[in-house]
């Protein structure tokens, strides 16, 4: 009975943990770029319950292995990963030239100071020196490093070309990975890899331009409902767990 307890609360735990995902895919629904989240859990394994002290089994030493079973028991919930899901958010239109969004499977490449980071958030800025960053300074790298286009009027084409008054300065760097699973989520809307990326390919670029976030806010809802009765059930389990034990202790177990 008493492992009841356990398992109702680790099933209040792992919808705490689901909550707090949701929470944060709902602040982030107009985030450009941002990439809802999803918890996956899964039980612990099962264990044999048995009769340890079955009047029947003849012996002082009733051992499990020798026991009546019972059946399976399992122990409750657990996270088992963090799964981030990468499908395209949609464009809307920004009409700021420093804006780019990306179409295809593919991301940006930022320098920042723990090194390279990848994003699909596309709404970049000019510093003091012309290069263009993201709202926390990291350079937006091109083929030949960090992309500087002064304070002229820019232009990038579908191939990611950059142009400023006409004249090809660079190529914005875009890679893909052969699983997006081995991306983390660092924050600020960046990723690092645990695979070396591969250039990009099927991918066009739209200046001007600026990816949602691929956040369903009426999916969030539901899955908040239902967050919040799974927990609810559980708690109840509890407190019904617990009035029982104190009924076997206050009640049957009261000498008298």
């Amino acid at each position: 009975m008493v492992r009841g307890f356990y398992t109702a609360g680790s099933g209040m735990m792992l919808q705490r943990r689901h909550m707090d995902v949701i929470t944060n895919n709902v602040a982030n629904a107009e985030t450009a770029g941002f990439r809802r989240q999803q918890l996956v859990s899964h039980s612990f394994d099962d264990v044999m319950a048995v009769r340890l002290n079955d009047r029947n089994i003849v012996g002082t030493r009733r051992l499990a292995n020798t026991a009546p079973q019972v059946g399976p028991l399992t122990l409750g919930t657990q996270v088992d990963q963090l799964f981030t899901g990468f499908e395209e958010g949609r464009l809307e239109p920004s009409e700021l030239s420093t804006d780019i969004a990306i179409v295809g499977d593919a991301f940006f490449v930022m320098q920042t100071p723990n090194g390279e980071r990848f994003t699909r958030t596309g709404t970049f800025h000019l510093n003091n020196q012309g290069f263009l960053v993201d709202f926390d300074g990291n350079f937006l790298l091109g083929e030949n490093g960090p992309i500087q286009v002064g304070y002229l009027d820019f232009a990038v084409d579908a191939a990611g070309i950059v142009r400023v008054d006409g004249q090809v300065i660079d190529t914005i760097r875009r890679v893909s990975f052969a699983d997006n699973n081995a991306l983390r989520q660092q924050g600020h809307n960046l990723f690092f890899s645990l695979e070396d990326p591969i250039a990009a390919r099927q991918n066009q670029l739209v200046q001007g331009f600026i990816e949602s976030s691929n956040v369903d806010i009426g999916r969030e809802m539901v899955d908040m409902l239902s967050t919040f009765r799974i927990y609810e059930t559980n708690q109840r389990i509890l407190s019904m767990i617990d009035e029982t034990v104190g009924l076997a202790v206050n009640e049957i177990g009261r000498l008298r």
